[in-house]
């Protein structure tokens, strides 16, 4: 009997493992479902994250292009509203503007918003001056001069009469007055030699000769163009064969820049 009973129960057991078996397989299978419904899931949301990114990343591409164009426009037509320098030989208006600072083209005194013209010497020769008069679009007519300026040199030149500007006042004409020019080694380069030395010019005589009062016209550079159409002058008593002269001005906002010299 016990042994009957052993095997009744080891059949009874058996017969619960045979229906455990379909049991697990049906489990997994719903987890395997589960996992992939999971992974398209995750898979379709990433994907929509970076179409979006894609998405804003063009938009943004776009507006900045835009506004670029934009820009470029507003300067070419700025460029284009420009009066062209009438009577003139070869200077040329780059920029009109508005500016406060301590006017070099006025014995350095302050100035609120004066008017401020950006111009060019277009020619192969020395300009030894220039006047110029603008008319505004209020009507007031501003003076300006520029002296010393050598062939392809850029100035920034300022009212002479420290006149404040309206905002929205823009040059309507722009008339040079007078103008010359002259053609000749303006540094004296056969016998002498400027170098830059920080903020300063070395003058050097490289000749066998002494040379004796020496004019030096000069300019403060700022950044590869002048401040002010104001030139300024020194004289060297005696510069001896070989020997240096080393030009300083602390007054400057900016760079000596030598233009001329002549005996």
């Amino acid at each position: 009997m016990s042994g009957k009973r052993e095997q009744r129960r080891g059949g009874k057991h058996q017969k619960k493992r045979r229906c455990k078996a379909p049991l697990i397989i049906v489990l997994i299978l719903i987890a395997a479902v589960l996992i992939v419904a999971a992974l398209w899931f995750w898979a379709r949301s990433g994907t929509g994250e970076a179409a979006e990114s894609s998405e804003n990343n063009q938009t943004a591409e776009t507006d900045e292009i835009v506004d670029s164009s934009a820009d470029m426009e507003d300067e070419v037509e700025a460029e284009s509203s420009l009066p062209e320098v009438e009577q003139s030989i070869s200077l040329t208006l780059s920029s009109v503007y508005t500016s406060s600072i301590l006017n070099p083209d006025c014995e350095g005194e302050y100035a609120e918003e004066i008017a401020s013209l950006e111009v060019t010497n277009s020619s192969d020769s020395y300009l030894v001056s220039a006047t110029l008069t603008a008319t505004m679009s209020d009507g007031t007519e501003v003076l300006f001069e520029v002296y010393d300026l050598p062939a392809g040199a850029t100035a920034e030149i300022f009212d002479t009469e420290n006149q404040s500007m309206d905002s929205g006042v823009t040059c309507t004409s722009l008339v040079c007055t007078s103008e010359e020019y002259i053609d000749e080694d303006m540094l004296l380069s056969d016998t002498i030699e400027v170098a830059t030395s920080a903020s300063d010019a070395v003058i050097t005589n490289t000749g066998t000769d002494d040379l004796t009062d020496l004019t030096v016209v000069y300019h403060c550079d700022m950044a590869g163009q002048y401040f002010g159409g104001t030139s300024y002058t020194i004289t060297i008593d005696s510069l001896v064969a070989g020997e240096s002269y080393t030009l300083s001005d602390n007054t400057l906002m900016g760079e000596v820049t030598v233009v001329r010299i002549y005996q």
